[in-house]
């Protein structure tokens, strides 16, 4: 596959040095490469800068993450992990050291009391309105670089992005979980 660099313009004329024209199914790989690249490099660079405010309240920039999305109406603790991007026993033992502090509180739900309710409780509010003083500086610059409707439009982006992701993600999975079911009865039939 012929794939271009940054400087490479996406016309179908002759990009490669040799003359061959990049196939329409090269630019669809070459734009969900530069996605995945430019997407990762601006979370990089966030997330380094996120961990700077965070390391001076004594968190993580992912515990601070965890607290913020804990606010509001609070997240199962399944769907914490999620959001983090980490596994369901690394989020148990998140919010427990989070907990630990009185950063956050779990509650069950009246309706089922198996599920538990992870809440930004008061002293995580504090936090996070402390946490805010030092983001502000922090959108700021980012603000000198790109507007606020600009910063909008990306971030209504990235949230399609990922349930575009998260559902292909599923289809597959469950693609894939029936074809091993179809492939164990098809094992067993010939046994």
């Amino acid at each position: 596959m012929a794939l271009m660099n940054d400087q490479t313009s996406l016309s179908l004329g002759p990009a490669e040095p040799d003359g061959s024209r990049v196939l329409p199914s090269d630019l669809q790989a070459d734009r969900l490469l530069r996605l995945v690249h430019w997407t990762s490099a601006a979370s990089r660079h966030l997330r380094r800068r996120l961990a700077d405010v965070a390391e001076g309240l004594g968190l993580s920039d992912t515990e601070l993450l965890v607290v913020w999305l804990c606010s509001g109406g609070g997240r199962v603790q399944v769907d914490l992990a999620g959001a983090i991007g980490i596994s369901p026993a690394q989020m148990s033992g998140m919010v427990e050291r989070l907990r630990a502090r009185g950063l956050v509180a779990m509650h069950r739900q009246a309706m089922d009391r198996r599920r538990q309710i992870w809440r930004t409780s008061a002293a995580g509010q504090a936090l996070l309105s402390k946490a805010a003083q030092h983001l502000s500086a922090l959108a700021a610059s980012v603000g000198s670089g790109i507007s606020e409707s600009e910063q909008q439009t990306v971030q209504a982006l990235c949230e399609r992005l990922a349930e575009a992701v998260t559902i292909h993600a599923r289809r597959s999975a469950s693609k894939a979980a029936g074809d091993h079911q179809d492939g164990q009865r098809v094992s067993k039939e010939a046994a």
